[in-house]
This record gives structure tokens, C-alpha cells and sequence, in this order.
């Protein structure tokens, strides 16, 4: 999934990409949470201007952002 939000980034869709990064940590929170490489992306889509409120929340608990 974190290839997947990757992907949406790259494209400008940051809506996209929060909401499967969202939908992974629904899934498998630990793998989200612990990750670096899933930090990162959360962060990433979280600086977006475009990116919706729950992401950013998700990366503020993170400390991404």
C-alpha cells in the first residue's frame, strides 16, 4: 500500500494517497506507525496542500509533521 501512495504522489493526488496510507493503518497500524519508510510517506502526503485533515492528524500523532 505504501507503493501505492507513492504512486498517487507522484501523480498529485495527494486525496488518493492519504487514503490508502489511511486505509493501512486501519489494517495493519503497527506497520504505519513503526515503519520508517511509511512515516516518510505520511509525511510527505501530510505537507501536501491538497491533503485532507485526516492525514495530517495521522502525521501530527506520528510526529512527521
Amino acid at each position: 500500500m505504501t507503493d501505492a501512495a507513492r504512486a498517487y504522489l507522484q501523480t498529485d493526488d495527494p486525496v488518493s494517497a492519504a487514503r490508502v496510507l489511511m486505509r493501512a493503518d486501519s489494517i495493519a497500524p503497527a506497520e504505519v506507525r513503526h515503519r520508517p519508510a511509511v512515516r516518510e510517506v505520511v509525511g510527505q502526503v501530510a505537507r501536501d496542500p491538497d491533503a485532507p485533515a485526516t492525514i495530517t492528524q495521522l502525521a501530527i500523532n506520528l510526529g512527521v509533521l
